[in-house]
């Protein structure tokens, strides 16, 4: 049988001498898809009968036997958390009976020296269910599982830092088309602003970023992706907390956000969802995987959508997003080869949202715009990846990587500058921007496992390498101010001045090391490192800038300890680092990269035999060589900030009870400046709360007059925060709540409504600076048919 793989077919029949209870109702498909998962049995040693009696309700298998066959036999104890197969190899142990495993997917019990006698045979009644695997779905609201954290497929209990993982059950119940819908239901990440509604940005333990990985590969650019990201072809969101540069290189302090995409799977299936909602919402996704020949071993996948949209805001021109996503696999015996293409396009308003007044951001309306007809951003991308598995024997594999990508984005925007003494007219600037990417990048890894002595290792050994090149154009013009209370529209910009061209070159090179050590059954040790190559090189007009080569060394160390089953507590320390690619000081010395340090221990436990865990971490986060502006010489920088964030996290996943799910998460957060030459010590950092938390649940009625219909509902809160860095205006907290109502009309048609800010609570969702305030979205509805075939 494959590793990781559980398929499990049991014909047997009672007779009266075993309790009518040890016939299981027939199950769900939900029930299937999570007994390949390992689950918690507790089975005492009692006769076999009444001992398969509880193995059936606590693995959900249907289950039926000859009363004869087990009348005298018992069975030994089962307890711990196991597959279905390894819990009823233990009950069989020493009974005599067997079972007999065809064609590599049915397993059928029988008694050899009884087989003939008096035994029913029926038809076997064939379970399929695949053990849940960190690159692979996620069954229900809880992952057990993460390749983020460690870059291998570990038990998330095994990892000593808080790892939060999104499930693609959650995005959907929640309508999510955003990722910062996805995310917010983590600990500890906010919303970070959006450039200009072109694309994502996050605040991760109060640390800004753009940057977001995708499979393992950090976005092309240092600036973020093009575009907003896409969820139709992502399987999970996984959020690793703190620095991640050991496994990723160059990265923000605050965090990794990596997107597992969908992958091809062995059966057949067809899914088409069509969504309407306010503001002129329209959305169509498909999602179709087919085997392209009769071994399964070729198999293909396409995910699409297409969106088009109005906005609360007074935009003049409606968001269009088309994405397509084909992907092939090819799986043989010790091999599997992924191949990935897709392509992104987007058209937006470009938009930088609304402008503090003397301390508060609230003084406009949520819907005021303050660009013009012509401010519009479009951009698209081409991604290719390829993925090479090669599994040499049980203890040793091999992986690589490749991805190549190019995108573009254009804008032509008109620019808040600054609002007059007047308070009421804003001075902007006409920007025409186009912007060129082309990204390179491969990793090559090896994981073993091995013993040396009572130590059981689990080695990983990495390289990477990424190249990328970023090509700008700049040009300015004059533009119109316009009265913020009282906008009138149709200014066109002057004349444009000489183009300002930009040329970046990044090479970086990477090499990793990783063990993760048990020692005996209660300690784990994870020690990592990282030497980093980097060498980058900045041009304007021409005239080269920048040209630096960085040597950086990353540790990381981890202890894990786990008193009882299903608890673990852990410490951790971490370093990360970031290389300046632009910025220069007046004497033209080229800066050292930002450093990341970070402290943390937690405490993660899984509940209701292992349907349910928490996850609590206590951390300190320090950024250090954070660039400040030079009070000596205006226009240039010089490097003396240091930014700190403390904090405790809370998050909360699972089912509390069958068909009950829940996932939540509340966070404190304090993150200020410690040292700076332009902004006051003690100061908030921008944006960042410091309490936020978020509650969903859904409720699913099994049975009965309303067999069918799913209820759900949360509420995403967030506390007062500081505007800018230099703490000249606050933004109020908030709380959204949002609904789910979904009733499945048949085997293949379901129809949900979704609600979000139930209670049009008016708030703002991220603050970057006086002139660059995102409002949230008012009161929604939106209506999904979803049809599986």
């Amino acid at each position: 049988m494959a590793p990781g793989v559980l398929v499990m077919a049991v014909a047997m029949t009672m007779n009266a001498a075993v309790p009518s209870s040890f016939a299981q109702s027939p199950m769900t498909e939900t029930r299937l898809a999570q007994l390949g998962a390992q689950r918690n049995f507790e089975i005492p040693a009692q006769p076999l009968s009444s001992a398969l009696v509880l193995f059936g309700q606590q693995s959900g298998l249907q289950v039926t036997v000859d009363g004869s066959v087990v009348r005298s036999l018992s069975a030994q104890a089962v307890s711990g958390t196991m597959t279905a197969q390894q819990a009823l190899q233990r009950l069989l142990a020493g009974t005599g009976l067997t079972y007999a495993v065809s064609g590599g997917t049915t397993i059928a019990i029988q008694s050899a020296p009884r087989e003939s006698e008096g035994r029913i045979e029926l038809g076997p009644i064939t379970v399929e269910g695949n053990k849940e695997s960190g690159y692979g779905p996620v069954s229900g609201y809880k992952a057990s599982r993460s390749a983020t954290a460690t870059k291998t497929d570990t038990p998330i209990i095994d990892i000593p830092s808080a790892v939060q993982v999104v499930p693609r059950e959650v995005i959907r119940d929640q309508n999510a088309t955003r990722l910062l819908d996805a995310v917010r239901n983590v600990s500890g990440v906010q919303g970070g602003g959006t450039s200009g509604n072109r694309s994502d940005g996050f605040l991760l333990r109060g640390f800004s970023t753009t940057r977001v990985a995708k499979d393992g590969f950090l976005s092309a650019s240092s600036f973020g992706d093009v575009g907003f990201i896409d969820l139709v072809n992502i399987e999970r969101v996984e959020v690793l907390k703190g620095p991640a540069s050991v496994l990723y290189g160059q990265n923000n302090p605050g965090g990794l956000i990596n997107l597992v995409s969908r992958k091809p799977q062995p059966k057949a299936f067809y899914g088409f969802d069509g969504t309407y909602g306010s503001n002129d919402f329209y959305r169509g996704e498909i999602d179709l995987n087919q085997p392209l020949t009769t071994d399964g071993k070729l198999l293909f996948r396409l995910n699409a959508a297409y969106q088009n949209t109005d906005s609360f805001r007074d935009f003049f021109v409606n968001a269009k997003r088309a994405v397509i996503a084909p992907s092939l696999r090819l799986a043989l015996p010790d091999t599997t080869v992924d191949l990935q293409l897709e392509y992104y396009y987007q058209r937006q308003q470009f938009d930088r949202g609304l402008v503090a007044i003397g301390k508060r951001a609230d003084l406009l309306p949520r819907d005021r715009y303050l660009g013009e007809r012509f401010s519009r951003g479009p951009s698209s991308e081409l991604r290719v990846n390829a993925v090479v598995d090669h599994r040499f024997n049980e203890a040793w594999s091999w992986r690589s990587s490749f991805r190549a990508a190019w995108g573009d984005q254009d804008r032509l925007s008109a620019d808040p500058q600054g609002l007059r003494a007047d308070n009421r007219t804003l001075n902007r600037r006409a920007a025409d921007l186009r912007t060129d990417i082309g990204n390179y990048a491969a990793q090559t890894e090896v994981t073993g496992k091995f013993d040396t002595g009572f130590l059981n290792h689990q080695l990983l050994v990495g390289f990477d390498a990424n190249f990328t090149r970023f090509r700008s154009s700049l040009r300015t013009a004059s533009l119109a101010p316009i009265d913020i209370f009282n906008p009138v529209y149709g200014a066109r910009p002057g004349a444009f001045g000489p183009a300002t061209t930009q040329n970046r070159q990044i090479d970086l090179y990477g090499f990793y090391l990783q063990d993760l050590v048990s020692i005996g059954t209660q300690w784990k040790l994870l020690l990592g490192g990282r030497f980093d190559y980097a060498k980058s090189k900045f041009k304007r007009d021409g005239q080269i800038i920048t040209d630096a080569t960085d040597k950086v060394f990353s540790p990381r160390v981890g202890l894990v300890f786990q008193p009882v089953e299903n608890l673990s507590l852990y410490a951790s320390y971490t370093e990360s680092f970031l290389p300046f690619v632009t910025a220069v000081s007046a004497n033209g010395t080229p800066f050292k990269p930002e450093e990341g340090r970070q402290i943390e221990v937690g405490i993660k436990r899984d509940w209701l035999d292992g349907r349910l865990s928490t996850t609590l971490a206590v951390f300190q986060l320090t950024r250090r060589n954070v660039l400040t502006a030079d009070p000596a010489n205006p226009g240039f920088s010089i490097q003396t900030g240091e930014q700190r964030s403390r904090g405790v996290e809370v998050d909360i996943s699972g089912e509390v009870m069958p068909n009950w799910k829940v996932f939540g998460s509340i966070t404190y957060l304090d993150a200020k400046i410690t040292a700076d030459r332009t902004f006051a010590v003690g100061n908030q950092l921008a944006s960042v709360p410091r309490w936020s938390g978020s509650i969903w649940t859904t409720y699913a009625i099994k049975g009965g007059t309303f067999d069918g219909l799913e209820l759900g509902g949360g509420v995403f809160a967030v506390g007062r925060r500081k505007g800018d860095l230099n703490n000249s205006f606050s933004v109020a907290g908030y709380a959204s709540v949002d609904l789910l109502v979904r009733y499945r009309i048949n085997q293949n048609l379901e129809a949900s409504f979704n609600v979000s800010n139930l209670f049009n609570a008016n708030f703002v969702e991220a603050a970057v600076s006086r002139t660059e305030i995102y409002p949230g979205t008012p009161r929604s509805f939106f209506g999904r048919l979803s049809l599986k075939l």
